[in-house]
């Protein structure tokens, strides 16, 4: 389905994503936590040390400011906090400690034409930075199955060294046909932008510690993004190519509703959503193959 380049950018997210959350976890351990200690926090999980931040950040900030929290907390003022949020894209509640939600939960359900928006602005305001996703899928779905789609954007380097920040788009039921379905058509939007978007399979509760948007998403800490063995990583694109990968997981009612009704929403939403850019691929062709699906569905009433 895609290059080796494609494959390498892929197989990179998923190396640095894996370690998302363990470094949060041990660190929101630690009692009272400063608005001073939660912002060398934010730098450092996403890979910045805390004698770096006045050359990464800026603000005016000098070595001897970062090197305790009181004389941290004297430079404070809201231009510095506000920018520090910006730039990781994290709540300022969060860091005001006020909140425990630490990114934002970005919800693109029945709005494709936002999330396309959405990525037009990311790259509009970064647009030397690299942009990609991963999708994550819950392993042996069920009733209750929820995907997560995570945005990755370069924001600049320290040395050789990228730093990143994340983006949460949440609330797809994954086993539901209409959310798979507009699921399905945000990804193809993120292909045809060259946002490419690849997919691991995790277990639910995994998932739900992301989605619930109160892990700081980091560059260190433990590997909690690996996949289930035997089914890991797959491919999301296939979802707009392949009728099969489309409904794989598709809830199926007695009278196959959800399986009829998924084809047919797919179906209305392709000529303006389901083109994934790739040229090996003919939209016709495509679109024949949803349609002889649905009719397999349909010929008895």
């Amino acid at each position: 389905m895609m290059g080796p380049g494609e494959i390498s950018l892929g197989l990179n997210v998923f190396d640095r994503l894996r370690k998302l959350w363990g470094w949060y976890q041990a660190k929101r351990k630690q009692p009272s936590e400063s608005v001073a200690t939660r912002f060398i926090q934010l730098f450092e999980a996403h890979g910045v040390h805390r004698n770096q931040i006045p050359r990464f950040f800026g603000h005016d900030l000098q070595l001897k400011d970062v090197q305790d929290d009181a004389a941290l907390i004297a430079r404070f003022d809201e231009s510095i906090l506000d920018a520090a949020c910006r730039i990781f894209a994290v709540r300022r509640e969060w860091l005001d400690g006020a909140d425990a939600q630490v990114h934002p939960d970005h919800d693109f359900y029945k709005y494709p034409k936002e999330f396309a928006v959405f990525l037009a602005d990311l790259k509009a305001a970064n647009p030397d930075g690299n942009l990609q996703g991963v999708l994550l899928a819950p392993h042996d779905p069920d009733v209750n199955a929820w995907a997560l789609l995570v945005l990755q954007e370069t924001i600049g380097f320290v040395g050789d060294k990228p730093i990143y920040r994340y983006h949460l788009c949440n609330n797809w039921g994954f086993d539901y046909w209409k959310a798979r379905a507009y699921l399905t058509a945000c990804v193809a939007i993120a292909w045809r932008n060259r946002v490419y978007v690849h997919g691991n399979y995790l277990p639910q509760e995994v998932i739900n510690q992301f989605a619930e948007g109160d892990r700081l998403l980091c560059r260190e800490g433990e590997e909690a993004w690996h996949g289930v063995k035997g089914r890991r990583r797959w491919d999301p694109e296939d979802m707009a190519l392949r009728p099969v990968a489309f409904l794989d997981g598709v809830d199926p009612e007695q009278d196959d509703f959800g399986i009829r009704s998924g084809l047919k929403l797919w179906l209305e939403l392709q000529p303006q959503y389901m083109d994934t850019g790739l040229d090996m691929y003919d939209q016709g062709t495509i679109r024949a193959l949803f349609q002889q699906e649905l009719e397999k569905y349909t010929q008895h009433p």
